[in-house]
């Protein structure tokens, strides 16, 4: 059986540009709805990474007309990251595909660097006219409808056809192996979050008062937040003092909406909506809750992790490479409120056992998933990409 390797080391030496010092020229490309989530914070902060190092880094963004916000134009505006914004009313609408056309023809890039199906789809149609280094991220995979299982097997299709394909865990890594991409041309490179060089561990204390719980995502079936919110009916039952905040937005908001007025937990929840500051939500709570039903690998636990928040986790997808179980947070079973509120309980009666989770948590997340040792991770790849040519 062929098995995956380990991420790289860390201590990877730092490689800078091409032979002959020209620094590289990198195209991120993207399909996404609305507000957008984590991998877009990973796509425009991996820009402003590479740009701060000489490297030329963009991004191009493919936008539903019909659920179209600001909120990435401005993100990226704030991080100096150019960002060519296309708008399509239906798939593959002509004025995208030029616009496309003429940004790698003017760019010239080293690397395009995809992360969905579609942005897969429209580089195999770029590639009749250009000569494409392509490597791309799979995010992971969560089909709750028949057209999106179409679309993912697709993506999984375009993907055997790249040069390199990152993802964040082991786990994904064996699906897409045995979905037919080739495994040398699987590389596992962790998610990452950025740290300071000056940052310490924020010093949380044991305030009293109920029990905080933060819950950060969308609010997507996948993510199951009703799963917390039953959690936290059994809590209140057996007279736990709690309170519920959720940061995020999406489809299922008026599923929680309802679920919390069936369930009588409005004094106890606050709905929060999408947040831009999630370390200052994270400085007001006592433990993060992932209650999701399928993930890759969260970013909201990472950061949870860098702000010394203990994390309660159902153990999917890669949660379970991330934080081992009683030594750098509680995993659970996914779709079992019972397990997930007798894990929360565990830590409201121990907060001795809060603080070292905390503490082994805060070291691991310094230790394998800085952004510093993810992009040198990726630096390297596009090098070796580049150098097989």
């Amino acid at each position: 059986m062929t098995t995956l390797p380990a991420p790289e080391p860390a201590d990877l030496p730092p490689r800078e540009g091409l032979p002959g010092g020209r620094p590289l020229r990198v195209l991120h490309l993207r399909t996404v709805r609305g507000t957008g989530g984590g991998p877009d914070k990973t796509v425009l902060k991996s820009c402003q990474y590479l740009r701060a190092r000489g490297h030329r880094a963009d991004a191009f963004y493919l936008f539903d007309r019909r659920h179209a916000t600001d909120n990435l134009l401005d993100a990226a505006r704030r991080l100096g990251v150019p960002l060519f914004a296309a708008y399509e009313r239906f798939a593959l609408s002509a004025g995208p595909v030029l616009l496309l056309d003429r940004v790698l023809r003017e760019g010239r890039y080293d690397i395009v660097h995809t992360h969905e199906y579609k942005s897969n789809a429209l580089v195999q149609l770029m590639r009749a006219d250009h000569s494409l280094n392509v490597v791309a991220t799979a995010h992971g995979y969560n089909s709750t409808t028949r057209r999106e299982e179409a679309y993912y097997r697709l993506e999984q299709a375009l993907l055997r056809g790249v040069q390199a394909v990152i993802v964040p865990t082991r786990d994904l890594g064996g699906f897409l192996r045995r979905r037919g991409v080739p495994p040398a041309r699987l590389h596992v490179i962790p998610n990452a979050i950025e740290i300071p060089a000056d940052h310490r561990r924020p010093d949380r204390g044991d305030p009293p008062g109920p029990l905080r719980l933060l819950y950060v995502g969308r609010l997507s079936a996948e993510k199951d937040p009703i799963n917390l919110l039953q959690a936290a009916r059994l809590l209140l039952a057996r007279g736990a003092e709690i309170e519920v905040t959720l940061a995020g937005d999406g489809p299922e908001r008026a599923n929680v909406e309802r679920a919390a007025g069936e369930w009588g937990l409005q004094p106890t929840l606050c709905l929060l909506g999408h947040v831009s500051d999630v370390a200052r939500a994270m400085a007001n709570a006592d433990i993060l809750v992932s209650p999701s039903q399928t993930e890759c690998m969260p970013n909201a636990v990472l950061e949870a992790m860098l702000a010394g928040l203990p994390v309660v986790a159902t153990a999917v997808g890669g949660v379970g490479e991330m934080m081992r179980d009683g030594v750098h947070g509680l995993l659970c079973p996914p779709r079992d409120p019972g397990a997930l509120a007798e894990a929360i309980a565990r830590l409201a009666d121990q907060p001795d056992l809060r603080r070292r989770l905390a503490d082994n948590a805060y070291a691991r997340v310094r230790a394998e998933y800085s952004f510093e040792v993810r992009m040198r991770r990726v630096l390297s790849l596009y090098e070796r990409v580049i150098g097989s040519r």
